[in-house]
């Protein structure tokens, strides 16, 4: 049996990246600004040290990752599955958290009252723009950029890649700061992280990640997100069925690898 080593210079670096971009956004009061820091500075580390960004598998098997140029109709079907996805996971998370709301209101606490603040249309264009794009962005070049990669990298056993996407999902997870969205930020921050590891790419994450936090705007206006059983059932299957068929045209494609 192949016994697990652990790179304590990696493992470091992946709990180091969530640490610096909270201490980012604690120590710059406008998120806006903080993002954009934030990114830049992921630029730079790119630039000076790429390898940070990639893992053992992205430089040495170029074959997993595949050569050949991908098809216009291949490329958009990802994309609407991508969209499908999110949308769905969105409804359904909120869905579940207006059912909580409507039969047990107080274990929800001052949640709804921070979802207010942040994700209402009239908090103005710089606000709405930095929670739909900068963030989403930022988020993951941190988490599935420098945490995912360095995690996979700091574990060398039978399941390293298993253990490298519960981490950089648990820290994701604690990054968001109170229960709630720990609850659900811990299953979006591992299907956030299986994206990426499948296509050793960030835009599809990054884009799955756009597409909740823009929706998350919406779900008030639309019926979808009803505490209903048959509505979060509903979207609870779609969702996995949409990932299902990412993961399954992803691995006929030659994009995706097993998770060891």
């Amino acid at each position: 049996m192949k016994k697990c080593h652990i790179n304590l210079r990696e493992l470091g670096i992946a709990l180091l990246a969530p640490i610096c971009i909270t201490f980012v956004h604690g120590l710059i009061p406008s998120s806006l600004v903080s993002c954009v820091i934030i990114i830049i500075l992921c630029g730079c580390i790119h630039h000076v040290y790429p390898w940070v960004f990639t893992t053992g598998d992205n430089r040495n098997n170029k074959n997993r990752t595949g050569t050949r140029s991908l098809s216009f109709l291949f490329c958009f079907c990802i994309f609407i599955l991508i969209v499908i996805t999110g949308l769905s996971l969105q409804f359904f998370s909120t869905g579940i958290l207006n059912a909580i709301e409507l039969h047990r209101p107080e274990l929800l606490g001052s949640y709804r009252d921070m979802v207010r603040s942040s994700f209402s249309l009239n908090n103005g264009i710089f606000r709405v723009t930095t929670v739909m794009l900068l963030a989403p962005v930022c988020e993951e070049l941190v988490f599935r950029g420098i945490s995912l990669s360095s995690s996979r990298r700091a574990f060398t056993c039978i399941h390293s890649d298993a253990i490298a996407i519960l981490l950089s999902a648990l820290l994701f997870a604690l990054y968001h700061g109170n229960l709630v969205q720990f609850c659900y930020a811990l299953p979006m921050g591992i299907l956030l992280a299986l994206l990426a590891t499948w296509t050793s790419s960030l835009l599809p994450s990054i884009l799955l990640h756009i597409t909740i936090n823009v929706s998350s705007y919406f779900t008030g206006m639309l019926p979808f997100a009803l505490p209903h059983t048959g509505c979060i059932l509903a979207t609870g299957i779609t969702s996995a069925a949409g990932f299902i068929a990412l993961y399954l045209l992803l691995r006929r494609s030659g994009k995706s690898h097993k998770v060891s």
